[in-house]
């Protein structure tokens, strides 16, 4: 009889671990609805959305973005950027794409991080910013202006030939792209230039190794950063 003891026990044990992570996923799911502001209606879309749900204030979806751990919010980016770049002109329902395949939106140490590959803003070795994007820095503009962060941004090259001739080229390329980024901001969308601080970071911080074109362009990127704290 004794062995039938050890046998309930490790039934019981098994049923409480299913039970903790049947619960850690509902906490996720929760977390992330709460977080979006989406309310249900009964419908049902990508990641159980319902379709008359939505956003009801950008300043605070963005802002309860910091109660969503940063592993779900890399799960679900596609449904997050589908909320943030709602692009009610349907000329521009093909940028999207790019926004599901170059833009990254995560959580470190600073705050919530827009990462944009250089494609979507530069050609190779150049800072002007391409005019047929800037709807995506558009939308940007309106979520920066809904949120009470302050923001870096916070250029970053690679080491090939055209990016880093020179040390000394990289960097000044890096912290010219991000000037760029901060000029269309504070310029053309009018937001107030003293929640901003740039920083060009040459190939100092790459993503991954320098050792492919594809890698390269990886390393070549802008993040804006919405940071949790006061700037230091």
């Amino acid at each position: 009889m004794g062995w039938m003891v050890t046998f309930s026990d490790l039934i019981t044990l098994l049923l409480t671990f299913f039970v903790l992570l049947i619960s850690m996923s509902s906490m996720d799911v929760k977390a992330l609805q709460q977080a979006a502001g989406i309310f249900f209606s009964g419908g049902s879309g990508p990641g159980g959305f319902a379709a008359q749900g939505g956003v009801q204030d950008l300043g605070r979806f963005i802002e309860s973005l910091e109660n969503v751990p940063a592993n779900l919010l890399l799960e679900r980016q596609e449904e997050i950027k589908d909320k943030l770049f709602d692009f009610e002109n349907t000329e521009y329902e093909n940028l999207m794409d790019l926004v599901g395949r170059d833009i990254e939106i995560r959580k470190d140490e600073r705050g919530l991080v827009f990462q944009l590959a250089e494609s979507i803003l530069f050609d190779e070795g150049e800072t002007q910013i391409h005019y047929d994007f800037l709807p995506i820095l558009s939308r940007l503009a309106l979520v920066l202006r809904s949120a009470r962060y302050q923001i870096s941004i916070e250029g970053h090259s690679d080491d090939s030939l055209l990016e880093g001739e020179s040390d000394a080229y990289a960097w000044e390329l890096s912290l010219e792209r991000a000037i760029a980024v901060m000029d269309y901001f504070t310029v053309q969308e009018g937001l107030r230039p003293d929640r901003f601080r740039v920083g060009g970071y040459g190939p100092s911080r790459p993503l991954g190794p320098n050792d492919t074109p594809e890698h390269r362009a990886r390393n070549r990127r802008i993040e804006i950063v919405l940071y949790r704290d006061q700037f230091r």
